[in-house]
């Protein structure tokens, strides 16, 4: 009986190991790998970056005393001018024998002229000399009053001279207002947020997540770094554009320091 139990159990193994050595081979697909959110955000900023940095320029003050200040800018309309820091530019217009010098990412420099300024909200505007053969466009200019907390910001610059820097972070508080370090004037609308910016970053924009311009960076909460960025809507900027047209509506432009409303 056990003889016969174990020839079947022998004809059932054989016949097993037959029926599974005849079934087609399983192939097994290792997992699709999906790009992380953290890869895509990478993405995100590099090509912000990319598109923002041939409109961005390091600015510096040149003086019969030699290199007198220094800061950021961008270009900001279709006639190649600068949008800076009222003080990056200020010692500029206190002497008369000095240049403006704009520093693009190229390598190209360029003299450029102060055509406007507001000390009360700490803006300038700078008419450059291009050449004839120097291809520019300004960056997109986005709304600064539908900004939110918690929003994307991204800042670029030249931090301590290392030029064109980008430092990234969030929108911490929207509506502040901070008092110019050298002035002491109060100036509202500023946008909180946790970006790294230092000496050097005046002037330069502060972008939302589509690369849109939505502040320009200032120096206005402590000297040894700030986390706040000076926002002035970008609407009012625009409607400012059609009265820097000659050098005589220097100190003329005034720049809304009030949000506005969506």
């Amino acid at each position: 009986m056990k003889t016969k139990n174990l020839f079947i159990a022998l004809i059932l193994s054989v016949f097993l190991f037959s029926c599974s050595d005849s079934e087609p081979e399983k192939i097994i697909s290792s997992p699709e790998v999906k790009e992380s959110n953290s890869v895509n955000y990478l993405n995100d900023l590099s090509e912000i970056y990319n598109d923002a940095l041939p409109a961005i320029v390091a600015i510096r003050i040149d003086t019969f005393m030699g290199p007198s200040g220094s800061g950021s800018g961008f270009i900001w309309d279709d006639e190649g001018r600068i949008a800076t820091n009222s003080h990056v530019v200020r010692e500029a217009a206190a002497f008369l024998d000095s240049d403006i010098i704009v520093a693009f990412h190229d390598g190209y420099e360029f003299k450029a002229n102060l055509i406007a300024h507001d000390i009360y909200s700490d803006l300038a505007i700078l008419d450059v000399e291009y050449p004839d053969f120097y291809e520019y466009k300004p960056l997109p200019l986005g709304d600064s009053s539908i900004v939110n907390v918690g929003n994307q910001a991204i800042a670029i610059g030249n931090p301590f001279g290392e030029n064109f820097t980008l430092t990234s972070g969030i929108i911490s508080a929207i509506g502040r207002a901070r008092p110019d370090l050298e002035t002491n004037f109060l100036i509202g609308s500023v946008i909180q947020h946790d970006a790294s910016i230092n000496p050097g970053n005046s002037g330069g924009p502060l972008f939302n997540s589509n690369g849109d311009v939505i502040g320009i960076n200032a120096q206005i909460a402590s000297r040894s770094g700030s986390l706040f960025s000076a926002s002035i809507n970008t609407r009012s900027i625009n409607r400012k554009k059609t009265t820097v047209q000659k050098k005589d509506n220097m100190n003329k432009i005034k720049f809304s320091n009030k949000r506005n409303s969506k």
